[in-house]
């Protein structure tokens, strides 16, 4: 006679195996899935990394991937780089841009969480509706402003050809508003109420208490506007008219002409996209534990 038990093992054990298969051929196919991502996302990124090593004078066969810098050596490793900077200026560009970047991400960060934290904690009339105002002018597209933010800045403020001129516009930051906002929400009041039975006043819970629990959406609101200030482009092209005053975005510009548009050009414009693109990547290298944190406590996607 069969023993059923023996039977039903069997089976349970043929099911878990199953599913152990499963499981692995899952995972094999996410890893696989995530590797062509990661490949995707660099390979274009070390071409240019080659590209901008590679000889200024080498001449490649047309359409053909070069996969190690060609006739390059120890002396001549980053003369692309000097040749780049030396070309578009890009020491005065990259001056006006870490002014630029730097000062309008530090502005905006203390409105948008001034800001952030009245909607957020602080109890008063007509709030919502204030919130809700400040919120609909994000429907409003940027290039409708233009016109008009040109006006006042030349005509009215006479600020044309100024840094001012390429900061004002982005002081107040609307998205960083709500990002720090929603934040808030979730830090529970009754760690304030407790500050304010302790006789604390609303500056000091909102930069000793608040502030220090609310780092992660900090570093996010820097990550996401140091680089879109660091790589603005529009704006400061209509504001900021001479050389002296031209950020990274705008130099680059300058040196396509010197080479008549030659495989020469190709090495400059690849040296000059390692060198503007290595602060950002520095910048999310640092900030990436605080970001991934914000991401998990705010429910961000």
């Amino acid at each position: 006679m069969n023993n059923p038990s023996v039977a039903i093992n069997g089976k349970h054990n043929n099911r878990k195996t199953v599913k152990g298969t499963v499981r692995i051929g899952f995972n094999v196919l996410t890893y696989a899935f995530l590797v062509l991502q990661i490949f995707l996302l660099v390979f274009p990124y070390y071409l240019q990394l080659v590209t901008s090593f590679t000889d200024m004078n080498f001449l490649g066969e047309y359409g053909k991937i070069y996969w190690w810098p060609q006739n390059v050596t120890f002396t001549n490793l980053f003369e692309n780089y000097k040749q780049a900077i030396i070309t578009a200026d890009l020491l005065t560009g990259l001056k006006n841009t870490l002014i630029f970047t730097v000062v309008s991400t530090g502005v905006s960060l203390i409105f948008a969480y001034v800001m952030g934290y009245v909607f957020g904690k602080m109890r008063f009339r007509g709030r919502n509706i204030v919130f809700m105002a400040v919120l609909s002018s994000m429907m409003v597209p940027g290039e409708v402003l233009l016109v008009p933010l040109y006006l006042i800045i030349g005509d009215v403020m006479h600020l044309t050809d100024t840094m001012l001129a390429a900061l004002i516009p982005g002081m107040i930051n609307v998205f960083g508003i709500f990002l720090i906002k929603q934040f808030m929400n979730t830090i529970p009041d009754s760690i304030l109420e407790a500050a304010n039975i302790d006789g604390a006043r609303e500056l000091r819970k909102m930069f000793q208490i608040a502030l220090p629990m609310s780092m992660p959406i900090v570093a996010t609101y820097v990550i996401i506007t140091f680089t879109a200030k660091w790589n603005e482009y529009l704006w400061p092209s209509i504001v900021l008219l001479s050389p002296k005053n031209f950020v990274l975005q705008q130099s680059l510009i300058s040196f396509y002409p010197q080479f008549n548009g030659g495989a020469s050009d190709g090495f400059l414009r690849a040296a000059v996209l390692i060198l503007i693109s290595t602060p950002i990547i520095v910048m999310y290298c640092t900030c990436q534990r605080y970001y991934l944190q914000s991401m998990n406590l705010s429910g961000i996607k």
